[in-house]
C-alpha cells in the first residue's frame, strides 16, 4: 500500500494575527488527506508547526513513517522551510518521491523547479484530483505525466502535464481530515463581543474570488468565478463541527463569503432554524452586503466582517488596485455594523504603487473617520508586499523594485530586497514613491490610534530577524520615527498650572 505523508513545515503560515499562540488548522492539507483516506491510501499529517518539531524531529517522524510520498503545504512567507523539508526527505530516503503544492508553488512553479533539485513534483491549482491520481500512477507504476495538473522532471527539465480544470461540484468532498491532526493543540478561540472566549474551528465554503486586485494571487489560484457550497454542505459541516469538535465559533475563510447573497440568505435561514447557537466571521464583498442581508446574517451569529479599503485615495483604490467601491459604500458599511452589532474589520495597504504622500495621508485620514464612525472598527493595515505571479510582480520588476532576474528560490536573493521577517516572513516589500521615513510615519501613527504600543517581548522578536543591512536600515528608521512623534506629541501637550499634561491627541 502507498504510504503518503504530508507536511506543515515549522515555521507554519506566519500569519501575525496567529502569533500568540492560537491557529487555524491548515484545511488544505486536510482536504488532501481526506481524500486519500476515502481511496484507502495511509495517510499522515505531520503540522511542525503546532507540534514544535525541530529539523531533528522531522527526520525521525520521516524514517519512523517511511512515506512513499512527501508532501508540503508551501506559501511565499514560509516557502524554505518546505524546500529544506524535501530536502531532509531525500536525505532521509533518497528513493522517496516529493511534492510542493499550495498558493506559492502554483505562482512561482518554473523558479521552484529550477532551483529546487530535491523536489519531484509541484502540484498546481487545486490538488485533490491531482494528488489522488498522482497516487494511482505511484502504487500502479503507470505514467505521472498523463496526471493532469502537475510539473514533473523529464530527463532533467521540467514539464507541465497540463491544466486540470477546476472541481465543478465542491459538494463531492469530504470534509477535512481534522481527526488527522491535534485539533486541541491549535487552541483557537476567538473572544467574542459579549467577552466570552469561544471554541473556533475553521472551514471553507467557496473558492474563487471575484476581485481583481493586483497585489493578490488568488484569481490564478482559484480563479475569478467563484464555486461554492451548497447551503446543506455548509449546514452539515458547521453541525459537524459543533458536534465532535464542540464548536462555538466559525471562522469562514472564503476570499468572498457573500459572492452569492442568495446563497447565504438561504445558509442563514437554515441556521435560525435549527438555533444552532454560534457565532461566525467572514470576508465581505461590501457592494453586495444589503441591510436585509446583514440583519439575518446578525441574527444568525455574525460577529467579525471584513473586507478591504486599501486607500483612502479614489484614484489609488480604483485605477490602481481595481476595486470599484465608493468610500460612501464603506461608510453605510461601517454604520450599518454599529447599528446592527457586529464588529466590521477593514483592511488598508500604505505603499501602493504611484501612491504620493498626499494620497497616503489620505489613507490615514480615513482610518482616523472609520474609527470616529465605528470606534468598534478592527483595523488592519500592513505595508505592501510583492507576490509571485501577481501583476504587482510585474509591476515591481519593472520598477527595480525586485531585481529582474530575482529568484524566489534562492534565499539569499532576499537580501537584494527590502524585507520585515518578523511581520510577514520572507516576502519582498514594495517600495515605489514614498521614503522609508515616511512609511514608518504612516505605519507609527496609524498604531497611535489603536494605543498600542511596542512591547518588549515584540521588540526582541523584531531584532532576532535582522539578518541584512537592509532590515537593519528599515528597523531604524522605524525606531528614528517613532522617538521623534513620541517627542513631537509631548512638546505639543499642553501643562497646566499644577504641571500636569492634559490629554490631548495629536
Amino acid at each position: 500500500m502507498l504510504k503518503v505523508q504530508l507536511f506543515v513545515p515549522p515555521q507554519g503560515y506566519v500569519a501575525q494575527r496567529w502569533e500568540h499562540g492560537s491557529s487555524m488548522p491548515p484545511l488544505g492539507v486536510l482536504y488532501l488527506a481526506a481524500v486519500l483516506e476515502q481511496k484507502g491510501i495511509d495517510v499522515q499529517i505531520v503540522p511542525a508547526d503546532v507540534l514544535g518539531y525541530d529539523w531533528k524531529q522531522i527526520q525521525g517522524v520521516i524514517a519512523d513513517f517511511r512515506p512513499d510520498l512527501l508532501g508540503v503545504t508551501t506559501t511565499t512567507e514560509n516557502r524554505f522551510d518546505s524546500f529544506r523539508l524535501v530536502r531532509e526527505a531525500k536525505r532521509a530516503n533518497p528513493t522517496i518521491k516529493t511534492i510542493l503544492g499550495g498558493p506559492h508553488i502554483s505562482m512561482a512553479k518554473e523558479d521552484t523547479m529550477r532551483h529546487i533539485p530535491d523536489v519531484d513534483f509541484l502540484a498546481i491549482g487545486e490538488g485533490e484530483e491531482t494528488l489522488s491520481e498522482l497516487c494511482d500512477a505511484l502504487a500502479c507504476g503507470g505514467d505521472v505525466s498523463k496526471v493532469r495538473g502537475l510539473y514533473i522532471r523529464n530527463g532533467g527539465s521540467p514539464i507541465f502535464t497540463g491544466v486540470r480544470p477546476p472541481i465543478a461540484d465542491l459538494d463531492r468532498l469530504p470534509f477535512p481530515a481534522r481527526h488527522k491532526v491535534p485539533v486541541d493543540e491549535y487552541r483557537f478561540k476567538v473572544t467574542s463581543r459579549d467577552g466570552r472566549e469561544r471554541v473556533a474551528q475553521n472551514m471553507m465554503t467557496s473558492r474563487g474570488c471575484p476581485f481583481n486586485c493586483y497585489f493578490c494571487a488568488t484569481p490564478v489560484n482559484w480563479g475569478r468565478r467563484v464555486r461554492g457550497y451548497t447551503p446543506e454542505r455548509i449546514l452539515a459541516e458547521i453541525e459537524h463541527l459543533i458536534e465532535h469538535y464542540g464548536a462555538e465559533f466559525i471562522w469562514i475563510y472564503d476570499d468572498t463569503f457573500n459572492y452569492n447573497p442568495q446563497r447565504v440568505h438561504r445558509t442563514m435561514d437554515m441556521i435560525i432554524e435549527r438555533k444552532l447557537d454560534i457565532k461566525f466571521a467572514c470576508e465581505f464583498r461590501i457592494d453586495v452586503a444589503d441591510r436585509p442581508l446583514l440583519e439575518k446574517m446578525v441574527r444568525a451569529g455574525l460577529e467579525l466582517a471584513f473586507f478591504g479599503i486599501e486607500a483612502g485615495s479614489d484614484r489609488i483604490r480604483r485605477e490602481v488596485v481595481h476595486k470599484e467601491f465608493s468610500l460612501d459604500k464603506a461608510f453605510q458599511f461601517l454604520s450599518l455594523a454599529k447599528e446592527l452589532g457586529f464588529i466590521p474589520n477593514p483592511f488598508f495597504i500604505f505603499s501602493h504603487h504611484g501612491e504620493t504622500w498626499s494620497d497616503a495621508q489620505e489613507t490615514i485620514r480615513i482610518i482616523e473617520e472609520v474609527k470616529a464612525v465605528n470606534p468598534e472598527a478592527d483595523i488592519s493595515t500592513a505595508i505592501l508586499h510583492v507576490y509571485p505571479g501577481t501583476p504587482l510582480e510585474e509591476i515591481a520588476r519593472r520598477e527595480g523594485i525586485i531585481p529582474s532576474d530575482f529568484s524566489w528560490a534562492k534565499a539569499a536573493d532576499m537580501k537584494r530586497t527590502f524585507t520585515l521577517p518578523a511581520a510577514q516572513g520572507h516576502v519582498p516589500l514594495f517600495k515605489h514613491l514614498l521614503s522609508w521615513g515616511q512609511i514608518a510615519e504612516l505605519v507609527v501613527r496609524w498604531s497611535a490610534t489603536r494605543k498600542k504600543g511596542l512591547s518588549r517581548s515584540k521588540i526582541l522578536k523584531v531584532l532576532k530577524t535582522v539578518d541584512s543591512w537592509k532590515s537593519f536600515y528599515i528597523y531604524t528608521i522605524f525606531f528614528l520615527t517613532m522617538v521623534k512623534l513620541k517627542l513631537k506629541a509631548c512638546v505639543a501637550r499642553p501643562r497646566t498650572r499644577s504641571g500636569d499634561a492634559s490629554a490631548t491627541s495629536t
